[in-house]
């Protein structure tokens, strides 16, 4: 969960690209597969000892050969990339970037809410939605309605029809960070769990009215049985609430469309470990071309 300000959609945003030759990890060695994770890097990995050489290893041992970041900046990409051996990364200059295994075709951005980099002939995005007006608060802290649990999700739902337009109709993999539960997670089944709500989450819809689908529920389609948390494996309870139970949700994600795509595996990794670097975990999808 972002704690930095989004600025507004439209914002210029400059990138650059590191397209030399890369170091490719086994994991990205076969030119049919690509295993994509996700990962809030909690500011930079700076909350935690020796955040950078951690998070190095937790990428390492995932098996990832491209990671989207959110809530990095260019030094903390750079180190990243370097660490790994990986010579392929965006370079946004706000929160989000991409490092890559495989070298990098193209890069675009959105604004502040995403950037993309072409791997394999796929487009990938880190996107990372705001993080103001929490829906799980709204409902469990707040005893919001429904009405205005929606009127507060707006800005996310925007953001993502948004960034649904601007990735077209490419084949695509969007991975990130959306302060935002799914619509298909806070269900009647799940009701209990979920302060006794059943939130149709707009953002998640918007993108799967795009034509994305959800890799890790494809993968894990129970919801009760596989809720998939991601955030968040560092709090318990919430000290701004009284120290009440702190929500626990998937609100990172790895979305795709298009071409031949699939998802063949799918999990949440990390955050079993005192010295996991995030506040969230991560997720990881591995993806057959």
């Amino acid at each position: 969960m972002n704690r930095r300000v989004i600025p507004a959609l439209g914002a210029a945003l400059a990138l650059s690209a590191a397209v030399s030759a890369a170091t490719v990890t086994p994991a990205e060695a076969d030119d049919e597969t690509l295993t994509v994770m996700t990962l809030n890097t909690w500011h930079g990995g700076s909350q935690v000892t020796d955040g950078i050489n951690t998070t190095v290893q937790e990428i390492n041992a995932s098996g990832a050969g491209v990671v989207a970041l959110q809530e990095t900046d260019k030094a903390v990409t750079k180190q990243l990339a370097e660490k790994l051996g990986w010579e392929h990364y965006t370079q946004s200059g706000l929160d989000v970037d991409i490092i890559s295994s495989e070298p990098i075709e193209k890069v675009d951005s959105l604004s502040s809410l995403a950037v993309a980099a072409k791997i394999k002939g796929v487009w990938v995005y880190s996107v990372h939605l705001g993080y103001t007006k929490y829906g799980p608060y709204n409902a469990c802290f707040d005893g919001d309605s429904y009405e205005t649990i929606y009127a507060d999700e707006a800005e996310r739902k925007e953001q993502a029809e948004a960034i649904v337009t601007w990735a077209g109709s490419s084949p695509a993999i969007i991975a990130g960070d959306l302060n935002t539960p799914s619509h298909m997670d806070w269900t009647a089944k799940t009701k209990a769990k979920h302060c006794d709500s059943v939130v149709e989450w707009p953002a998640t819809k918007a993108f799967a009215n795009g034509g994305y689908g959800d890799s890790y529920r494809e993968v894990n389609p129970d919801e009760a049985a596989s809720p998939g948390d991601t955030w968040t494996p560092k709090f318990a309870t919430n000290p701004d609430y009284g120290d009440r139970p702190e929500p626990q949700d998937r609100i990172d994600f790895i979305l795709y469309k298009g071409g031949s795509l699939d998802a063949t595996g799918s999990r949440v990794h990390g955050g079993d470990k005192e010295n996991w670097p995030s506040d969230h975990r991560a997720v990881i999808t591995r993806f057959t071309l």
